[in-house]
């Protein structure tokens, strides 16, 4: 009867173990697709700093035009230079603030990665030590 309770406590301890494994390859799947995701935020990001410096040149370029058209000269105006150079610190203002958006997602996607590695670590590192516990009990009580 004690071989019995000793087999019963090794299944026992090996699906233990096996479910603290299973759950580390969860969290490393997991982590793995949160890295992913990470890194299309940063190109989103970029993307999107990329189309504010657009808008901004084409801004700019629009400005040119009309004071061309207005007969003004760019070459020796300050309120024509001034202007612009607003409009292009803006632009990069704007761009520059997409890409720390997109930097702040994906640095929260892999804070989440190294938490659900942590997690799955975790899972398997308790696993073993309750498959061992349930088998030392097991012996001791054989």
């Amino acid at each position: 009867m004690a071989e019995l309770d000793l087999l019963a406590s090794a299944i026992s301890a090996g699906g233990t173990i096996l479910g603290g494994i299973s759950a580390n390859k969860a969290g490393k799947y997991e982590a793995a697709g949160l890295e992913r995701a990470a890194a299309e935020e940063r190109a989103a990001g970029q993307r999107a700093a990329i189309e504010k410096q657009r808008e901004a040149d084409y801004v700019m370029s629009t400005q040119r035009a009309k004071a061309a058209a207005s007969g003004s000269s760019i070459v020796g105006s300050p309120t024509i230079l001034d202007i612009m150079g607003d409009t292009a610190a803006r632009g990069q203002y704007l761009a520059e603030t997409e890409r720390y958006k997109g930097e702040s997602r994906a640095r929260g996607l892999i804070d989440q990665a190294k938490t659900s590695r942590f997690k799955g670590k975790s899972a398997l590192t308790g696993s073993i030590l309750e498959g061992a516990s349930s088998l030392a009990l097991a012996g001791y009580k054989a």
